[in-house]
């Protein structure tokens, strides 16, 4: 117990905001049935699974917009403004579409959940950094992603259930986690916004301001192609691993019970192995997360065997584990406070064209040879370890340094 002191301080000495950002996380990601459930929605509704399919890629357009103007709205209006407008507006848009008919309006609606779906995360992950001290970010986020874990894990068996009573009670659901949400921030968050005097002053002398100077910053560039590498072969668990299992003899159980594997495991030593990840050189952690990675998705492509097959997702998992708490506190170290929100919200647009040209490609790449598409999954990883290897910051002095409006007072974790 006594080694588990310092991990239960460090929880315990988190801000108020963390925690309010942890408990809407598991929310909205406990509640997010959309996503789940649309097509399964659109096709009972007499649509094709084509024209499912073109109506969940827009929802991924809607998100990559998210990002980009939600970044812009947290650092304009405040962090809290644009959780509030994002969880309120997707909560309305999400409540209409069971009462919305024909294909084009249903689509166009669905786009429109997708922005505001999205339009939180550069707010949420820009006020973690506000608030939560530099040595502490990398756990803040490790609980970040617990909170995710464990929401996506559990909601979609809720979902599943409301679905077999009606649809409708779906997105209802979905609606009332995001409306929840949107209510916990406006009661419990701070306004306002960081003290942004002087880096907008320094932008503007440069002649440069908003996404022309993110990106016009190299060594961030350098971490978002990173990014995009890395959501390429990962999305590779949902695009082309249920294609393997099924060539290898296998039915769904057996891919459920992988994914289940993988969520067992993060939720289970993510959190522990931070205390270790995050005393080292970030750019090194990453890199060697991300050629972890590429090796343990790349031997998917060889393992035929159910528990070989448990092994590779064992290896990418831990890979998983190492990289992103570390990936996800980084844009702290090259962000100044004006641009926190953006810093996020290109990041954000990272992941997401990462998440969209993963199952295209490798779709297609394993439609032309499985082999070689577990071979170019390698190559895209390792690449994305040399990228993240020049992502150097340097010194960039108070663009580190949390300078919130206001700062609410640690609380106990329980």
């Amino acid at each position: 117990m006594a080694g588990e002191d310092p991990l239960r301080r460090r929880l315990q000495d988190l801000p108020r905001s963390a925690w309010v950002i942890f408990s809407g996380m598991f929310l909205i990601k406990f509640g997010n049935f959309l996503n789940v459930f649309l097509v399964l929605f659109l096709v009972a509704q007499g649509f094709s699974a084509f024209q499912a399919g073109v109506a969940l890629g827009v929802v991924g357009v809607g998100a990559f917009i998210g990002n980009a103007v939600g970044g812009t709205v947290a650092d304009r209006f405040g962090r809290r403004t644009a959780i509030a407008v994002s969880m309120f507006g997707s909560s309305a848009a999400t409540a209409l579409v069971p009462l919305t008919h024909g294909l084009i309006a249903t689509t166009a609606l669905v786009g429109l959940v997708g922005v505001f779906a999205q339009l939180y995360r550069p707010a949420a992950g820009a006020l973690l950094v506000d608030v939560v001290p530099e040595e502490q970010r990398v756990t803040a986020f490790a609980v970040l992603r617990l909170a995710i874990n464990v929401g996506m894990a559990v909601g979609p068996l809720v979902g599943g259930l409301l679905s077999g009573a009606s649809y409708t009670y779906v997105f209802l659901g979905d609606a009332l986690f995001s409306f929840a949400f949107g209510v916990l921030a406006l009661c419990t968050l701070p306004g306002g916004l960081p003290d942004t005097q002087a880096g907008a002053a320094a932008g503007a002398t440069k002649g440069k301001g908003g996404y022309r100077e993110v990106l016009s910053d190299r060594p961030y560039l350098l971490f978002l192609g990173s990014m995009v590498a890395a959501t390429f072969v990962y999305g590779q668990s949902t695009a082309t691993l249920p294609l393997h299992v099924t060539d290898a003899g296998f039915g769904n159980k057996v891919y459920g019970l992988l994914l289940g594997l993988n969520a067992l495991l993060c939720v289970v030593i993510e959190l522990p192995l931070t205390k270790h990840t995050e005393r080292r050189n970030p750019r090194r952690v990453i890199a060697a997360g991300l050629a972890l990675l590429g090796i343990g998705v790349a031997l998917t492509g060889a393992a035929q065997a159910v528990w070989l097959l448990a092994l590779t997702v064992v290896v990418w998992t831990v890979a998983e584990t190492v990289y992103t708490p570390i990936a996800n506190a980084y844009p702290a170290e090259f962000s100044p406070a004006h641009l926190r929100g953006r810093y996020q919200g290109a990041e954000g647009i990272a992941h997401t064209l990462g998440g969209a040209l993963g199952p295209a490609v490798g779709g297609l790449l394993y439609s032309i040879s499985p082999s070689l598409h577990w071979t170019a999954c390698a190559a895209v990883a390792g690449l994305g370890a040399l990228l993240i290897l020049g992502a150097n910051p340097g010194n960039r002095g108070e663009a580190n340094t949390p300078q919130p409006t206001e700062t609410p007072e640690p609380v106990s974790a329980t």
